[in-house]
């Protein structure tokens, strides 16, 4: 197989280039590999519209969001597991004894990963707590909201756990376990939790926090301690900006978008990159196919997949779907498009970015924007866009020859 890198890159540029023009988005950085080899790495539009108009470039640092969830958490979790330091199914209360009273057994690393673990979706856990030890209070407090493994439930607090716990097993933060054990060998200088002050290469997201102060509304709190104005280089998701000091297990990581290609390489690859291996090929295998419950909606580890992602916005809003309107439209699309394979996986993030690959094609597809900002309008359709995207990069593989 092979991509008509020609015809791939007009479809992507007349896209996104729309989107723009028609304000569904600000601005976007694409990357597209394909066996092995960057062909498409382009920037459109505007990396901040205010305060200040910036221009989108390649090299553009962006919020990842919930891209957190597989490319930091899973594979530093995988890498523990490869170590020997853990196994995927022990149960968490063996690092976090203060949740053993109300989960009792059964949420193991594995049901955490695949979102089956029993605990709630989302709550505004910083409006009561602050600081690791607070925040396992307040879960443990909400208890568990259904038997762990008997259904699929995508889950901020479940990633957000198994964060804690990881840095309880390793003695060290999540951020310097990422760094020492993924980012680091791979030299990738542009992706980490809290990047260094420098407002002009990050990507802005949302003005103030006026979705999730709504969210918290919803879920029966309020909070005095709001942000106001843009604030490029800090974690837009309340629970890890306000009371994780921007590390957690969902959300905090940032980077470019030739960054997240070369994670996205390595799990393609089967756990190495130009010789340097991150993660065993046993531990890629499992983590990309399904690992759910048969009950469940088939999931990897970290990973949603191409064979089966399930309708709804809970990826792109980190909340219970109650609190949405029906979608206008009878259409949920499927993140990854129509086009790619079932053996494809891939994974959103809320404040407008995606990463999907597919070992058939050997296709990394990689769209980052910044759609949040600067105010956050679900109207707009970034989930179409994704749809879209991936399916106008998967068309244009041909047969080689």
């Amino acid at each position: 197989m092979r991509l008509d890198v020609t015809s791939a890159t007009e479809r992507v540029r007349w896209l996104l280039q729309t989107a723009v023009d028609e304000a569904q988005i600000p601005g976007a950085v694409a990357l597209v590999r394909c066996h092995g080899q960057v062909q498409i790495h382009e920037a459109f539009g505007s990396a901040e519209l205010t305060p200040n108009r910036r221009e989108m470039r390649t090299d553009t640092v962006f919020d990842l969001a919930s891209l957190t969830k597989p490319l930091a958490t899973t594979a530093v979790a995988l890498a523990l597991v490869d170590r020997g330091a853990v196994a995927l199914d022990e149960e968490v209360t063996r690092y976090l004894p203060e949740l053993a009273a109300v989960t009792g057994a059964g949420v193991t690393i594995r049901r955490l990963l695949t979102h089956a673990s029993g605990l709630s979706g989302w709550r505004p856990l910083y409006t009561r707590a602050h600081g690791q030890e607070e925040y396992l209070r307040s879960i443990a407090e909400l208890g568990i909201a259904y038997p762990p493994g008997s259904r699929f439930e995508y889950s901020d607090l479940g990633l957000l756990t198994l964060g804690i716990a990881l840095e309880r097993l390793a003695g060290v933060g999540l951020d310097s376990l990422a760094r020492e054990l993924v980012f680091g060998p791979l030299g990738l200088s542009d992706t980490g939790y809290c990047p260094p002050p420098d407002p002009d290469r990050y990507a802005a997201t949302e003005d103030g926090n006026a979705f999730e102060r709504r969210m918290a509304v919803w879920a029966g709190v309020d909070f005095g301690r709001w942000r106001r104005g843009c604030y490029p280089g800090e974690v837009n998701d309340g629970n890890a900006h306000y009371g994780l000091d921007g590390v957690s297990g969902h959300a905090g990581l940032f980077g470019t978008a030739q960054d997240v290609g070369v994670l996205g390489q390595l799990w393609l690859d089967g756990g190495a990159y130009e010789g340097t291996r991150v993660l065993s090929a046993a531990a890629v295998r499992i983590a990309t196919t399904n690992q759910s419950p048969p009950q469940c909606a088939p999931r990897g580890l970290g990973w949603a997949l191409g064979s089966s992602q399930p309708p709804g916005r809970s990826e792109l809003t980190r909340a219970d779907a109650g609190f949405f309107p029906p979608a206008a439209s009878p259409w949920v699309p499927r993140s990854s498009g129509e086009l790619l394979s079932d053996r494809a996986f891939g994974h959103t993030g809320f404040t407008g970015t995606s990463i999907w690959c597919d070992p058939d094609t050997e296709l990394v597809a990689v769209l980052l924007t910044n759609a949040t900002h600067p105010v956050v309008d679900l109207s707009k359709g970034m989930d179409r866009l994704r749809a879209r995207f991936h399916n106008v990069v998967a068309a244009c593989v041909t047969p080689a020859g």
